[in-house]
């Protein structure tokens, strides 16, 4: 009787294995993916910041919407900038999390 104890107790140890296993791989898929958009997002943020850079050097002129002025539209980037921060530190956040679990 003890054995067959035993027995279903390596058996339900041996399914939460398996089932481990099964959930460490979906969060490493899930892991690379998240990396992935990372990196995109990123590069496409290295992008914007270069055009950004390269607009007033160029004698381009950034679009003020009408009716307001450049401390509206200052305003506007700053927040603009926030957000997207915040998002990468999520994004960076999420990563770490999943490469803990």
């Amino acid at each position: 009787m003890q054995q067959q104890v035993i027995i279903e107790r390596l058996t339900t140890i041996e399914k939460k294995v398996k089932q481990l296993a099964r959930k460490m791989e979906q969060l490493q898929k899930d892991n690379l993916s998240l990396e992935e958009e990372n990196r995109k997002i990123k590069s496409e943020l290295a992008v914007y910041k270069q055009q950004a850079d390269q607009a007033p050097a160029a004698g381009i002129a950034n679009p003020i919407p009408a009716g307001n002025h450049k401390s509206g539209a200052d305003k506007s980037s700053k927040k603009l900038k926030k957000e997207i921060e915040q998002y990468l530190k999520e994004i960076d956040k999420c990563i770490m999390w999943l490469q803990n679990n």
